[in-house]
C-alpha cells in the first residue's frame, strides 16, 4: 500500500514520539532528542517502510526551535554578553582550521573529488552546506550522509561528555522541566506565537539559508532582549519540535545501504569528534543546549555567527574547487 506524504510523516512523526517516550521510560538522557533520531534511524535498516517528513513540517518545528533559543536573550545575558568576545572568535578560527582538516581526510582518505570533499568537510550546517551542494557538481548524497553521521556522533557524545565534566545527572535534569512546566499566559504567549507566524512568512520568502532558523530566533531574542517578553515557547510544542528534528534526522539514513554508512561514516564519525567545539547543527545542537540547561542565548550566538560564516566563504570556495552546474533557464 502506497502512503500520502502525509501519511508517511504522521507515521514517522509516532515513531519518533514512540523511541522518544521509551528513552523517557527508561530515564536516559535527552529522550526526545536521541530516542526519536534512535527509532527513525532503525526503522530504515530493518523494515520496509521509509520514514518521511514533509519539509514543511521541519520547516515549522526549525521556526520553534528558534523561538525557543531567542528567549535565551534576556536582559541579564545581553548585559554579560560582552564576555563571549574572545570564544566566538576562537570558534572561527577553530573553523577554518578544522575544516582544512575535515577535507584532507575526506579528500586522501575517502577518496572524494575536490567539491565533494569540500563540501563535506563544513564545520556543520546540514540544512545550508546541503543547498548549497545542489549548485555545484558534487555527490550530494555523500555530503548529506557525511553531515548526518557526525551530527549523529555529536548528539550523542556531547551528553556523555557533559555529564562527565559537570557532574549533572542529565536524564534527572531533563525530567525536572517536565515536573514544572512553566504556566500559560494568554496574552504573553499569544504575542510569542504572533511572532512566530510574523517570523515564518517572512521566512518563507527570503532566500538566506536556515532563514527559518535565524529570523524567529532574532524575533524571539529581540522581544527578550528588550523585556517586552519572558515567556517560553510551550513544553508540548517544545517537545514535538524535538521530535520532528531529530526524526527526520534519523530518517536520512533510509536512502543509504549499510555499506555505504560504513564506508562513509565513519570518517564523518571520526572527523566529528575532533569538530566538537563547532558542531554545527543549529537546530539539533540548539535542542540538547536547552534540554541540558545549557545557556542558550550563547549557543544560539556561536551557531549564527557560524552559518554567516559559511554562507559568506563557501560559494568563494566552491568557485575555486570546481564549475557551478549550469541551470536552465
Amino acid at each position: 500500500m502506497t502512503l500520502s506524504p502525509l501519511s508517511r510523516g504522521a507515521v514517522t512523526l509516532i515513531v519518533g514520539a514512540a523511541g522518544g517516550l521509551a528513552f523517557f521510560l527508561l530515564n536516559l538522557p535527552l529522550p526526545w532528542v536521541l530516542g526519536s533520531l534512535a527509532a527513525s534511524a532503525f526503522v530504515t535498516q530493518v523494515s520496509g517502510f521509509q520514514p518521511t517528513l514533509p519539509p514543511s513540517w521541519r520547516s515549522y518545528s526549525m521556526v520553534a526551535i528558534g523561538n525557543m533559543l531567542g528567549t535565551g536573550f534576556t536582559q541579564d545575558v545581553v548585559a554579560r554578553s560582552g564576555t563571549w568576545v574572545f570564544s566566538p572568535i576562537a570558534m572561527s578560527l577553530l573553523s577554518v582550521g578544522f575544516g582544512v582538516f575535515a577535507y584532507v581526510i575526506f579528500r586522501h582518505w575517502g577518496g572524494m573529488e575536490r567539491n565533494t570533499a569540500l563540501f563535506a568537510a563544513m564545520p556543520g550546517g546540514l540544512s545550508v552546506v546541503s543547498m548549497l551542494a545542489e549548485d555545484y557538481r558534487t555527490e550530494v548524497n555523500r555530503v548529506v550522509l557525511c553531515h548526518t553521521a557526525r551530527l549523529v556522533v555529536l548528539l550523542v557524545s556531547a551528553p556523555i561528555v557533559i555529564q562527565m565534566i559537570s557532574g549533572i545527572d542529565l536524564a534527572d535534569a531533563n525530567r525536572a522541566a517536565y515536573a514544572h512546566p512553566e504556566a500559560i499566559d494568554p496574552l504573553n504567549h499569544s504575542i510569542l506565537a504572533l511572532a512566530a507566524v510574523v517570523s515564518w512568512f517572512i521566512a518563507s520568502r527570503m532566500r538566506l539559508p536556515s532563514a527559518m532558523l535565524l529570523l524567529p530566533l532574532l524575533t524571539s531574542a529581540l522581544l527578550h532582549a528588550t523585556g517586552l517578553l519572558t515567556v517560553h515557547v510551550p513544553l508540548v510544542l517544545s517537545t514535538l519540535a524535538q521530535i520532528v528534528i531529530e526524526a527526520s534526522v534519523g530518517a536520512r539514513f533510509a536512502s543509504y545501504t549499510m555499506i555505504q554508512i560504513f564506508r562513509d561514516g565513519w570518517l564523518a564519525a571520526l572527523v566529528g569528534i575532533f569538530l566538537a567545539y563547532l558542531p554545527g547543527g543549529a537546530p539539533e545542537l540548539g535542542v540538547v543546549a536547552l534540554a541540558l540547561l545549557i545557556d542558550p542565548a550563547m549557543v544560539a550566538a556561536h551557531h549564527v555567527l557560524r552559518v554567516f560564516l559559511i554562507v559568506a566563504i563557501l560559494p568563494v570556495l566552491a568557485s575555486w574547487a570546481g564549475e557551478r552546474k549550469t541551470r536552465p533557464f
